[in-house]
């Protein structure tokens, strides 16, 4: 079985391999696509045998893993049963009719499997995988207008002022409509700007596990690129804009000022509110971000009857409030929300998307140890913090 072992291992390798030249494909293509517009046929017929190559070899994969599994099984159903031993024998029977007034069971060659760790006889269930925290939903790129960038600095005009004139052209008398100066209006222009941030965190791991196990390589890049996006999420909303981070688009709000402090009491009332500050700004809001913590109490929210007020516990509907969609999210603080027209009032540049790479450098070198480094480039335009309306639920 140990031969069986080591092929499944060697199958293993021979799969990361071919997914990554399929990787490396992929990214000739998308590289073809964004310079011509098409692909080549050759890049295109590679993609294709070697994706079928990679389905073939993932099924026989599981098929291994599977015949290795049915073994173990084989193999323990195998066992000596002591129990069952005695049970059966004559000496025993005649014991529990009374022939016998004490019974002598010979057991020739008993066998016994050591307890713990390093059993020698039964070998263990070893469960493919490792097993991690559960991952957060990450969601604000959803909800944001995103583009793409070549430089390492955004600049853009930004209105400043805009003083509005328009009228009709009339003099000092209702008649008086030619050769009349026109009213006048005006407009300043600020220079914006925004930095590209680098994201990025690595770590260190023995050349020896990566060539021994593959799967612990696959399974640390997903987890640096998961801590990467994690960051991204909250540097969105709550970087400082100094220092190399994000200028979060909750630190760049625009204060909540409620309008009817007497009449609005729960958090519903808050957050409509709230919607109704950025319509007075002309920005239609497209989402809502609340801690997770703040939609259960709004979800559980009930009527004097006990009735609730909007929810239905038999139903698993989208998150949404007052038309909509609401953006759940621990790395906002509970107690606070914001409203905003992400599509309008920010937007997410791509610098260089997420990625992971396996390095040296002369430390590590001499004790085979290799850097794993995961990083991204990106930065974060705040257009008009009009558009973007937050605070504490704690005014109503």
């Amino acid at each position: 079985m140990s031969s069986e072992i080591i092929e499944l291992k060697e199958f293993e390798a021979d799969l990361l391999k071919t997914q990554e030249l399929l990787e490396k494909h992929i990214e000739v293509a998308n590289g073809q696509i964004k310079e011509s517009g098409e692909q080549t046929v050759e890049v295109k017929s590679a993609v294709e045998k070697l994706s079928e190559q990679v389905i073939v070899m993932t099924d026989r994969c599981s098929d291994m893993e599977q015949k290795l599994a049915d073994a173990s099984h084989t193999q323990k159903s195998n066992t000596f049963d002591l129990g069952k031993h005695v049970a059966d024998s004559e000496a025993f029977k005649a014991f529990q009719d009374g022939a016998r007034e004490k019974a002598r069971i010979d057991v020739k060659a008993a066998i016994i499997n050591a307890t713990g760790q390093n059993q020698p006889l039964v070998p263990a269930d070893r469960l493919g995988g490792i097993i991690h925290e559960p991952n957060r939903v990450l969601r604000m790129r959803d909800v944001m207008a995103v583009g793409r960038t070549e430089s390492n600095l955004i600049e853009y005009a930004k209105e400043n002022v805009f003083t509005n004139s328009a009228g009709p052209q009339v003099g000092g008398s209702p008649e008086a409509f030619e050769n009349v100066t026109k009213p006048e209006s005006a407009i300043t222009f600020t220079l914006a700007t925004a930095a590209v941030t680098t994201l990025a965190h690595w770590i260190p791991v023995s050349k020896q596990v990566i060539s021994d196990s593959p799967m612990l390589q696959s399974y640390i890049n997903s987890r640096l690129t998961y801590g990467l996006k994690l960051k991204e999420d909250t540097q969105i909303l709550l970087g400082t804009g100094s220092n190399g981070e994000l200028p979060g688009v909750y630190t760049n709000r625009t204060a909540y000022t409620m309008d009817s402090p007497l009449s609005y009491t729960t958090k519903l009332d808050v957050l409509r509110d709230a919607i109704a500050q950025c319509h007075a700004s002309e920005y239609m809001p497209n989402a809502i971000v609340l801690n997770s913590a703040d939609w259960s109490d709004i979800e559980l929210s009930k009527d004097t009857q006990g009735r609730y007020l909007f929810a239905n516990p038999q139903s698993a509907a989208a998150p949404a409030l007052w038309g909509l969609p609401v953006v759940m999210t621990n790395s906002l603080t509970s107690g606070t929300f914001l409203v905003g027209a992400f599509d309008m009032a920010c937007q997410l540049w791509d610098r260089e998307d997420a990625s992971v790479e396996i390095g040296l450098n002369s430390d590590n070198f001499v004790k085979n140890m290799v850097t794993i480094l995961a990083e991204e480039r990106l930065a974060l335009t705040i257009y008009r913090a009009a558009g973007l309306v937050g605070g504490s639920f704690s005014v109503a």
